[in-house]
């Protein structure tokens, strides 16, 4: 089996995709000065107590993200490249599809408040810009097999 540069591009993405799950992702403060902090999974009044679960879709889109790019990375020991471009593709509609989805919930939630975006926020993006890679890495390491084949021609 031959170890591929964008084998690890791939593992990186699915850290990535996993921190973002974890880490709380922005914090909002109200007029009033009230805190409420908005993780994949929940979005939590401080003042209050109250949680609301409004915002599970966040959660469960990077999990479904980082199941897809586990099945990437399996895909990435064969050397069906299409599937894997497909895979890799998949994974970046996700990730964009996360960004458009929080910022939805961004609009929804925010109401006046002023935003503070922590750290984990910028995971996903880090996650995309590494699938964009892997899938550049894909089709540059497929045409080098075709160029490859195509240069053991016989001859008359």
């Amino acid at each position: 089996m031959k170890f591929r540069f964008y084998q690890l591009l791939l593992l990186a993405s699915l850290v990535f995709t996993i921190l973002a799950v974890l880490d709380p992702v922005v914090s909002f403060v109200e007029s009033n000065g009230a805190l409420s902090v908005m993780t994949n999974f929940k979005y939590e009044q401080l003042a209050t107590g109250e949680v609301s679960r409004s915002v599970i879709a966040l959660g469960i889109l990077l999990i479904f993200t980082a199941v897809v790019n586990v099945l990437g990375l399996f895909l990435s020991f064969y050397t069906n490249f299409e599937m894997q471009k497909r895979v890799t593709i998949l994974t970046m509609l996700l990730h964009a599809g996360y960004y458009i989805l929080f910022f939805v919930y961004t609009l929804l939630l925010a109401s006046g408040a002023s935003m503070n975006v922590h750290s984990p926020m910028l995971y996903p993006f880090v996650a995309l810009s590494l699938n964009l890679l892997t899938f550049l890495l894909i089709r540059r390491c497929e045409a080098k097999i075709i160029a490859r084949a195509l240069g053991f021609r016989l001859r008359d």
